[in-house]
């Protein structure tokens, strides 16, 4: 993947390309980037499901616990300052009902299930508060009560769950850098009791681990002073003999095991100097080759799980200073894709993977008193969120395989990079992959002309770049170009030749209170010819239509008249003249909007424009033969768009408004003749861009990108 500071570099060194004839204004600039490149290509099958649920503050501890003896995993969400809990159900949804707090009876540091069997109704936990451990149990509400506990000679901090002698009991094993050794806890006569397998040294963390293959468990421990792995062998009825050491040259922390190369020999990872270091196992546990995984911020806490089922565990890691959640996905044996964030949130402190009756599932929780939970989105969702990014702003839609099947791109802003997810068929959100920009864009625009090759069009309105991006979904690489141009963006369009390479842009400008249109022309992706016009003075506003010819649509302004003017363009200007007009009264001046609706809609299709004047509002529709007027019940007043979507289903048009208010709604005509039908949908303060499309074939969703959580969501709405 090309890197943001080879992108930069090249963005210093950039020269003007003096070989093509140019007819510009005096300060006009264009500047070529050429890129090839392969695009990292993550196949995260759909892992980016969204939910986010609130319980109250300081909330930091999260345990995946299926209390209630039902299949499918729990939440068990603790308070150590007031020692309180959340016992948070899951559904068959997989969402999480009757999130009731509740005071714990016991300091919990840790818990995990100790049952004999499939079914988890005992569990063991770990009180470093009051150097106990014990055994609990649960009601069907997710009340506590303690069964046994015992007292131990220091604070432990980690315990595991294993059957080391063979009886189809659990035992634990537990450690501490403030507990002397290493302890089995084992039940015995409805109470617990312990043994000392070693004393003479301090641990910081320890494992059950099967090193010698032969189905009983050994034990993996680091020790604190001689900083190092130490090897406990099982001899098969539990009883643990120190076989030899594994020399760590440096500090580490969250030490954990797991198969990361699908082998079937247990690797250790830890954290180490800001990365991950994994000690890869054989069948004789040598541990010998290690592998490292590089992380753009240092990871405080991990989880371990296989989320998107390719058969390779990935890890999923939270950075607790910038509160960010980034997974990284394995590739193959002994390497990983680039880590992808996910999330930013305030005060997150901790995470924990678990598997149950509906799939894999990520859980995390912070300070604020939020619980986020990341999985696969089900098929039949009509409504749903996913995290994909910092920050996404522009959505747009494309179809690379052409199947109907839409996929989706973003720009996210604060990444400042071109985001895909692509979907085939029924498997929605397969694969992602992400394009660094020199920018962050609030427009997003894709020529979907050509199968398995896509140009995307990045740029911002009131600035001055545009970004192209050309993909080719054949090999997945991918060339680039920045042009800039000479003013700030009004509009944007382009035409594509769909047997030759040949592309032409046009971009409505604004500058010192005059509109130009900009055209560039593109062959072989490479910049050929550019021209610029005056189009007209005093413009508010003013926006691109394709027909025969390019039709520029602009509000005029003068002294007490607003005109809506036509002007149709090829080269040169054919024709221009006022369509619309209003007299503003004094009270009434800055009281009127005018939009043009026409953006998504084919060129069969009449210009239709949204007025608002003295209050009142109305669409009207242009065509060559007449132009014809709709009332509407939106109201200036109340109802200010901010935004606008338009999508043809036969012989239906529907307008899709989202207003300052928050009031997302509809407006369809079934006929030119017929009056609009208007319908209220939902209400929402937080959308930031969006777009109606058919998804798969059947459903239409809206889709948008979220602005307070950050996330895209998909909305059901036909």
């Amino acid at each position: 993947m090309t890197k943001k500071e080879d992108l930069m570099k090249h963005f210093k060194e950039e020269k003007i390309v003096s070989a093509v004839k140019l007819i510009i204004l005096n300060s006009f600039l264009v500047t070529l980037f050429f890129f090839s490149d392969i695009i990292a290509q993550i196949p995260i099958n759909g892992f980016c499901r969204y939910r986010e649920f609130s319980v109250k503050k300081n909330f930091t501890n999260i345990f995946p616990i299926d209390y209630n003896s039902d299949g499918y995993r729990d939440l068990l969400i603790y308070n150590s300052i007031n020692n309180k809990y959340v016992s948070a159900l899951s559904d068959k949804k997989s969402d999480l009902i009757n999130l009731s707090e509740k005071y714990s009876p016991i300091a919990i540091s840790n818990i995990h299930s100790f049952s004999s069997g499939s079914s988890e109704r005992k569990f063991i936990f770990l009180s470093r508060r009051t150097r106990q451990i014990g055994v609990a149990s649960f009601s069907r509400s997710g009340t506590i009560s303690t069964k046994s506990k015992i007292k131990l000679n220091g604070f432990p901090l980690n315990i595991d769950v294993s059957d080391v002698d063979g009886d189809g009991k659990p035992e634990g094993l537990v450690s501490g850098t403030s507990l002397s050794g290493l302890s089995i806890i084992k039940e015995k006569n409805r109470g617990l009791h312990e043994t000392r397998i070693e004393t003479g040294k301090v641990f910081m963390a320890s494992t059950f681990i099967d090193l010698d293959y032969d189905s009983f468990p050994d034990i993996a421990a680091v020790d604190l002073y001689s900083n190092s792995v130490l090897l406990f062998y099982n001899n098969g009825s539990g009883n643990f003999t120190e076989s030899r050491s594994i020399g760590l040259s440096g500090e580490i922390s969250e030490f954990k095991t797991a198969d990361f190369n699908s082998d079937g020999f247990n690797d250790l990872v830890y954290i180490k100097n800001n990365h991950f270091e994994v000690l890869l196992g054989d069948s004789v546990s040598s541990f010998q080759k290690k592998f490292i995984l590089e992380t753009p911020v240092k990871p405080d806490k991990y989880s371990i799980l296989d989320y998107n089922g390719d058969g390779y565990n990935d890890i999923a890691f939270i950075n607790t200073q910038s509160g960010t959640l980034y997974i990284s996905f394995a590739k193959s044996t002994n390497s990983f894709y680039p880590p992808i964030v996910y999330m930013q949130k305030n005060g997150l402190v901790n995470l924990a993977a678990y598997i149950d009756r509906t799939g894999k599932k990520l859980a995390l929780i912070s300070t604020e008193g939020k619980i986020y939970l990341v999985n696969n989105p089900g098929i039949d969702d009509e409504s749903f969120s996913i995290s994909l990014g910092l920050r996404p702003a522009a959505l747009a839609t494309f179809d690379y395989l052409n199947d109907k099947f839409k996929d989706v791109c973003f720009v996210d802003e604060t990444e400042q990079a071109l985001k895909l997810i692509l979907s085939e068929r029924r498997n929605l959100f397969r694969t992602y992959f992400s394009v660094p920009l020199i920018s962050g864009y609030n427009n997003l625009i894709v020529d979907d002309s050509k199968p398995r090759i896509k140009t995307f069009y990045c740029f911002s309105k009131r600035s001055s770049i545009i970004e192209i991006i050309r993909i080719n979904f054949d090999d997945y690489s991918y060339k680039k170009q920045t042009i800039y141009v000479d003013g700030h963006i009004e509009d944007l369009k382009f035409t594509s030749d769909r047997l030759k390479d040949r592309q032409n842009i046009y971009a409505l400008i604004k500058k010192d209170n005059k509109t130009y249109l900009q055209e560039f022309e593109f062959r072989d992706f490479r910049l050929v010819s550019s021209q610029i016009n005056l189009i007209n003075s005093n413009v508010e506003r003013s926006w691109l239509t394709f027909g025969v010819y390019k039709d520029i649509y602009s509000v005029v302004k003068n002294e007490n008249q607003i005109n809506l003017v036509k002007t149709v363009f090829d080269k040169k200007i054919i024709d221009q003249r006022s369509i619309l007009n209003f007299n503003l009264k004094e009270r009434d001046k800055f009281n009127y909007t005018i939009i043009c609706l026409n953006e998504l809609i084919g060129r069969a299709r009449p210009v239709t424009f949204w007025v608002t004047n003295n209050n009142n509002s109305f669409l009207y529709t242009f065509s060559n033969i007449k132009m014809n007027k709709y009332p509407l019940k939106i109201s200036i007043d109340k109802n200010v768009i901010t935004g606008y979507n338009i999508s043809s289903d036969g012989d239906e048009l529907s307008f899709y408004f989202y207003n300052a208010s928050g009031k997302f709604r509809s407006v369809s005509f079934t006929g030119e003749e017929k009056s609009p039908i208007e319908k209220d949908l939902f209400v929402s303060k937080n959308i930031n861009n969006y777009l109606v499309t058919v998804l798969n074939k059947r459903k239409t969703f809206l889709i948008y990108s979220n602005s307070l959580l950050n996330t895209i969501t998909f909305e059901k709405i036909k």
